[in-house]
């Protein structure tokens, strides 16, 4: 199989490690036993060596134990599960997912209890997951979440019809489609509750404050592409911005490596700039929560960045420096 090298990435944000991250993974190592998420096949060491809840102790590196613990858990299912849909997509395209898709938003919305009897142990892991949420989510902060994440099911169906097909779909298409196939539209709502940060409801209508949520998830999916490309191809998967540039653009492999940096790149540059402007026009008592908000999106990049190059066995690139600090080392 082709690879090439990695080249570094533009990341000039602070980088912290959440100090309760062993205590949660303990907990959730528990949790997962307790649900049977590791199915007795001897898999769930494999899943403990890439480290999942260190993704979560790095983007959400103030959050207390009852929040980590959460992150961790819902982060662990959430890879579970990706790991699952991958499996099932060539096989049974669409059927299995729908049907748990539309109960998991069931249970949230209150429509749907599952029974340990008749449920499958994933989404009686989701429900556990929500009885504690709702515990520190408002009531519109849950409203958010469930939107956020049915957009996420509907990108990841678009995935499911395109993913052994890739010829008939646009660059385009994909990159409005990514934040939710991989979840990164909604861990922006789960980072609110991790850090404690609830902006006023009529500022998530805001234009800059709508880019700089987007360009955040962009930014963390992009980044993952190039990390997970070759994982991907393993599979059969070219539903990656790495091999759409690829294929689309008729380019050599190291050549599409490099304009996917270059797009990620570009889009913390924007990043950047929608933050300082928001900044410049906040007024005195509005500048010390939009200061907070941007910081916690901030984490959310480098906890990516660090904790895919640094913590997971899951891409096979660990222990590498492929953080860029200062834009001038990428030029």
């Amino acid at each position: 199989m082709e690879t090439t090298t990695l080249p570094g990435l533009y990341c000039p944000f602070p980088g912290k490690l959440n100090p309760l991250v062993e205590k949660a993974d303990r907990h959730t190592a528990a949790w997962v036993r307790k649900f049977g998420l590791d199915n007795n096949d001897g898999q769930w060491p494999l899943y403990q060596e890439q480290k999942f809840t260190w993704m979560v102790a790095r983007m959400f590196p103030n959050a207390d134990l009852f929040r980590l613990a959460i992150a961790a858990d819902f982060n662990t299912l959430l890879f579970l599960w990706d790991d699952e849909i991958d499996r099932i997509t060539l096989n049974d395209p669409g059927t299995s997912f729908e049907v748990l898709a539309g109960k998991m938003i069931g249970v949230l919305k209150g429509r749907y209890k599952a029974e340990p009897q008749q449920d499958p142990p994933l989404l009686l892991a989701m429900q556990d997951i929500w009885l504690r949420m709702v515990q520190i989510g408002p009531a519109d902060w849950q409203q958010r979440f469930i939107a956020s994440l049915q957009a996420a099911f509907m990108s990841n169906s678009w995935r499911m019809q395109h993913v052994t097909a890739t010829g008939g779909i646009s660059l385009e298409d994909y990159m409005l489609h990514r934040p939710g196939i991989g979840g990164a539209n909604f861990f922006l709502d789960l980072a609110e509750i991790m850090e404690g940060i609830h902006l006023p409801a009529a500022w998530y209508a805001d234009p800059l404050i709508k880019d700089l949520g987007l360009l955040c998830s962009r930014t963390i999916c992009w980044a993952n592409d190039l990390f997970s490309y070759t994982k991907e191809l393993e599979q059969g998967d070219e539903l990656n911005l790495v091999m759409l540039i690829k294929n689309k653009k008729q380019l050599p492999l190291g050549k599409a490596v490099s304009e996917a940096a270059a797009v990620h790149d570009d889009e913390i540059r924007q990043f950047l700039h929608t933050a300082e402007i928001l900044l410049s026009l906040s007024s005195g008592q509005d500048y010390p929560l939009l200061d907070r908000y941007i910081l916690m999106l901030e984490h959310m990049m480098e906890g990516n960045i660090s904790w895919s190059t640094k913590d997971t066995s899951r891409y096979g690139i660990a222990n590498q420096e492929l953080r860029i600090r200062d834009y001038a080392e990428n030029l």
